[in-house]
């Protein structure tokens, strides 16, 4: 595995959102490909043994491009994607040209808590072509204030893609696996067993996850150390249980000195027949994810605002904490959330808001990553979701957290 062979690797994949990141490796005098993505999106690519590349051209400027589109294809008209602007006289232009213009190279999947699921060795049969056309585009200059905008407008272009661009595209096809793909991850870092989860101290990890048990517990602590890069890991509850009625209170549960923190997380099955389900169902079923878990918010916070506080098992013994001058928050948690589908996932959540009158936010499990990389202590953690949710009231839809610019 490469996180073994190179676990100096390890260190840049830790402020790495998601993405591309190829890498030249000069005692073998070859280079390779590192993406960073989601596990539904390791899990395709592991299923159908091949990914797409797309070069989107500039919409404006016909002769232009703007950079490259990374296709995974779970669903044929609304696949996963990494989308990668590409900008003149930089670096990543070159590093991409490099390896794309390669006849094969080795290729290596790694999740939001750099986890390695997949590594195979690819087959680029259309790498004459795609060296060719690399090197006869013009791209931009890098100008940070349009990145955003470049990389809307890939998006905007890849959806509305023809069949002749499917075709066109340079399809990326995976032979030899390097390890098995059916592994189990177990964590045993030091940095990890501080959650106060009942001793709980190792994390055990798979990236195919059945539906059960093992599902929701996974999420959860996927989420926690998420969280562990903005909160100390001390203040983190893992599945924290009433002492009263011996019931789980919430999923998360964070208390710092300033807000007692409640996050309700539901996901689905990470199987090859739930990534191959259509669209309109994956949609049902987040929508029935956000009733459920905005009910059980609902609860959580209506206990620990009626008890100014909560007390909860830890070690087997109850231990109260206090509300005092802390804010309650809340935060729903969900496998994915769709561009189109954020007014009718919202409802649920802002109706909580305004029945309570507490700030409660929704996110996706990407977007959680994106943010949790992004904004480095919990005071600009929460003011991001305090504004995020300032917009969803105003606009009766959560909106998608970008970043473009520098970590905060």
């Amino acid at each position: 595995m490469l996180s073994i062979l190179h676990p100096e690797i390890m260190h840049y994949l830790q402020d790495f959102d998601y993405g591309l990141m190829p890498i030249y490796l000069p005692k073998e005098d070859k280079s390779i490909l590192v993406i960073k993505t989601t596990k539904e999106g390791i899990l395709t690519v592991s299923t159908n043994n091949a990914f797409k590349v797309y070069l989107i051209k500039n919409s404006v400027q016909s002769a232009s491009y703007l950079g490259l589109v990374t296709a995974f294809f779970d669903d044929h008209d609304e696949p996963l994607t990494i989308t990668t602007p590409l900008f003149s006289d930089d670096e990543m232009l070159t590093d991409i040209t490099r390896l794309f213009s390669q006849e094969s190279f080795d290729v290596y999947f790694f999740d939001e808590n750099n986890y390695e699921f997949l590594g195979a060795t690819v087959q680029n049969a259309g790498f004459n072509e795609f060296s060719k056309e690399i090197d006869a585009a013009i791209f931009p200059e890098f100008q940070q204030s349009k990145v955003l905008d470049s990389w809307k407008n890939m998006n905007q272009q890849f959806g509305l893609r023809t069949e002749d661009d499917d075709s066109n595209a340079y399809e990326i096809k995976l032979n030899d696996r390097l390890y098995s793909d059916d592994i189990m991850i177990t964590d045993l870092r030091r940095q990890f067993f501080g959650f106060n989860d009942q001793g709980k101290n190792v994390a055990v990890t798979s990236l195919e996850r059945a539906d059960g048990l093992n599902t929701g517990p996974m999420q959860e602590r996927d989420i926690a150390q998420l969280l562990t890069k903005i909160f100390e890991i001390k203040d983190i509850y893992l599945n924290p249980y009433r002492a009263d009625i011996k019931e789980e209170l919430t999923d998360l549960l964070i208390v710092t000195d300033k807000i007692m923190f409640f996050i309700q997380a539901k996901d689905s099955p990470n199987t090859k027949d739930m990534l191959q389900r259509s669209v309109d169902k994956k949609r049902t079923a987040i929508r029935r994810h956000i009733k459920k878990a905005t009910g059980q918010m609902r609860g959580a916070l209506t206990y620990a605002r009626d008890h100014e506080g909560a007390t909860i098992l830890l070690d087997g013994k109850p231990v109260t904490i206090q509300l005092g001058d802390r804010q309650l928050v809340g935060l729903v948690v969900v496998k994915e959330l769709f561009d189109d589908d954020y007014p009718e996932c919202s409802v649920p959540v802002l109706s909580l808001v305004r029945e309570l009158d507490l700030p409660i936010s929704l996110l996706d499990y990407p977007q959680l990553h994106v943010l949790t990389q992004n904004l480095s202590t919990p005071d600009r953690f929460i003011n991001g979701l305090f504004s995020a949710l300032d917009m969803a009231l105003e606009h009766e839809k959560f909106p998608k957290s970008v970043f473009s610019g520098k970590k905060i």
